[in-house]
């Protein structure tokens, strides 16, 4: 699994979190996440956000899984 954070000041937000398909459904990403989050809190953060596409159920559970919940929705302007 890879990922990254990005922080400012007391707010920090994951960004291109990703595990290999065939590496998937061992826990990966959520430890990944839990470290991550654990940096960005020891560096001062204090708030957490990060954005996923609706479908993605199994990206999903894992970041309720770490306490996340729908702040709102978005979409893409496509042609």
């Amino acid at each position: 699994a890879c990922g990254q954070f990005a922080r400012e000041a007391d707010l920090v937000g994951l960004y291109d979190v990703f595990t290999a398909e065939a590496e998937r459904g061992q826990g990966l990403a959520g430890r990944l996440c839990a470290r991550l989050l654990g940096q960005a809190r020891d560096e001062g953060a204090r708030s957490a956000y990060l954005q996923v596409e609706a479908d993605n159920h199994d990206a999903r559970a894992v970041y309720r899984h770490l306490g996340f919940a729908d702040g709102y929705g978005y979409h893409y302007r496509t042609r």
